[in-house]
């Protein structure tokens, strides 16, 4: 049957405490590895702290030293797993 929206949510395990790349495609690959993909939770959603400025036109910037590789690889990286990738700032 259909199910809600259901994943990963960085804010509520970490908030801005050691979020970076590694740890998400860590909790990407745990959440395989225990089946819960296979049971709906699609979502890997990053909740603030990923980013650290705006450019002056408004973009925001994604901090170079928690995702060196970016959040475009990161997205891809969560795609090629077959899960959904959001993102969430309060920059």
């Amino acid at each position: 049957g259909l199910t809600p929206p259901m994943g990963w949510n960085s804010w509520n395990r970490f908030g801005c405490d050691d979020l970076n790349e590694s740890l998400v495609l860590q909790i990407a690959d745990a959440l395989h590895q225990h089946k819960l993909d296979a049971a709906g939770y699609k979502y890997i959603n990053l909740d603030d702290c990923w980013q650290t400025s705006r450019t002056q036109d408004g973009t925001i910037q994604a901090d170079a030293d928690k995702f060196p590789s970016g959040i475009r690889h990161l997205a891809d990286q969560m795609h090629q797993r077959g899960l959904l990738f959001g993102l969430y700032s309060d920059a």
